[in-house]
């Protein structure tokens, strides 16, 4: 009877063991930031988990640590800026993006295409803002920042930060120079500071929303998530206007380690992120506009100026981030003795 029990117990044991219950799950870890980011990524992940009856269990915390935990092999895809795909490509973190594993990524800017590790997930911008009532112009060029007419209602943002560190690059460029011959570029980062034109270069965002608000500035660089908050405050006077030359982006990436556990997953996992409902989603509800081309954002979505695309995403203006990150302190001190002298 023991004996009979035991074989029985065995067979059930047995049984459980290959039955698809038993088996491990499928799941894909993937990193994320917390907030309205990770409320929209839930949301259109659950298209994903029921097309590949695969769940996503997220990774949620801040951009250093979406790059530590990829090195400890806690991540499967990882959205991260771009400064931190770019690390992890030198640390060999990432895994080549499969095309024919992940074909949605034929319908990319080709901009959009860092690297064959590092694509855009989805992209904002600084832009150029104005009061339309005091600029009654809509400026073409990032050069009426220098404008005299505009003496103390110019804001920017503190030079630390990448918006400023990409116009002094680009005022190089136009000025003969170049982001290995900063000197040109960095005389007009100066000559703008002692114009009088700014009324600040400043490190915080509120501040500077404050100053477009009440008509102190009238013009300057400002991303466009806080464009959006002026026009939802009323101040519909604010107007934006993308430059020929371009404006300067703020990314999200997305890379796939190469400590994966289901590498197809995690493929087919960025091949739903660059998906049309995916990218429609992240611009609708976060302002984050799409890298693909194929996305469609509604003609009555009020907010749609200030989403990059078409041409003027084309157009977005991204020098040498490695450059900028190595050299930015030592441009910082030339600027500080340029404005003294």
């Amino acid at each position: 009877m023991k004996m009979k029990l035991s074989v029985s117990c065995l067979a059930i044991t047995l049984f459980a063991l290959s039955s698809p219950l038993a088996a491990q799950e499928c799941a894909v870890r993937v990193t994320t930031w917390g907030g309205s980011y990770q409320k929209t990524y839930e949301a259109v992940a659950a298209e994903f988990e029921k097309a590949h009856n695969c769940k996503v269990q997220w990774v949620v915390g801040s951009s250093p640590d979406h790059l530590v935990k990829s090195r400890l092999g806690q991540v499967d895809v990882a959205t991260n800026t771009l400064l931190n795909s770019i690390a992890g490509e030198k640390e060999g973190l990432w895994a080549k993006l499969d095309p024919a594993q992940v074909p949605n990524m034929a319908n990319l800017y080709p901009n959009a295409i860092y690297s064959p590790y590092t694509v855009f997930a989805n992209v904002g911008d600084y832009v150029l803002a104005y009061n339309s009532d005091k600029v009654t112009e809509e400026p073409k060029s990032w050069d009426v920042l220098w404008d005299p007419k505009y003496k103390n209602h110019v804001v920017i943002y503190g030079f630390e930060h990448i918006p400023s560190l990409s116009l002094a690059v680009l005022q190089a460029q136009k000025s003969g120079g170049s982001i290995d011959n900063m000197d040109p570029g960095l005389k007009k980062m100066a000559e703008l500071n002692k114009s009088g034109n700014l009324i600040g270069a400043l490190d915080v965002e509120s501040q500077m929303v404050s100053l477009m608000q009440t008509g102190d500035a009238w013009l300057g660089i400002l991303a466009t998530g806080r464009v959006k908050e002026l026009w939802q405050k009323g101040v519909k006077n604010v107007k934006v206007t993308r430059p020929v030359e371009g404006t300067f982006p703020l990314i999200s990436t997305i890379n796939v380690t190469k400590s994966a556990k289901d590498p197809k997953m995690a493929m087919a996992f960025v091949n739903f992120v660059l998906s049309k409902s995916w990218q429609e989603a992240f611009a609708v509800n976060n302002l984050y506009a799409p890298t693909v081309k194929n996305a469609v954002i509604p003609k009555d979505f009020e907010y749609g100026p200030l989403l990059v695309q078409n041409e003027a995403f084309q157009r977005l203006f991204l020098p040498d981030q490695d450059k900028i990150t190595e050299h930015k302190a030592a441009w910082r001190e030339k600027l500080n003795r340029l404005m003294t002298n």
